[in-house]
């Protein structure tokens, strides 16, 4: 997980991802027909991406830019806090050593009963 994706530019179907600054200038009516009619075909075959961009169709276009950084940045900052969570190291849990310790143990015991009893 060394990229983290943005909302508007992740890509569902394999068809590729479209620039933020296309689907930015796309939202203020800034595009040619043609540019325009790439994204709404882009789009047609996307869900979830549709949906984002009806929804942030209905901002200001200062708004959606200032939604869209907020989205990113909770996004980011809830990544980075579960893959902290899930990094505990061995080192740091006393229980973890006790049982590979008590396993060893049973292990070596095990193995000693076997060659004697042979």
């Amino acid at each position: 997980m060394s990229e983290l994706n943005d909302i508007l530019s992740s890509s569902g179907n394999g068809k590729g991802k479209l620039p933020d600054e296309k689907l930015m200038a796309y939202l203020e009516g800034k595009l040619s027909p043609e540019e325009q009619h790439e994204v709404e075909e882009w789009l047609s075959g996307e869900g979830m991406e549709s949906d984002a961009l009806e929804g942030l169709q209905a901002l200001a276009p200062e708004e959606t830019k200032k939604a869209v950084g907020k989205i990113n940045y909770d996004l980011r900052k809830e990544l980075g806090a579960r893959n902290k969570r899930r990094t505990k190291h061995i080192k740091d849990n006393k229980w973890s050593w006790l049982a590979i310790l008590i396993v060893l143990m049973l292990a070596i015991v095990c193995y000693i009963a076997i060659r004697v009893a042979t």
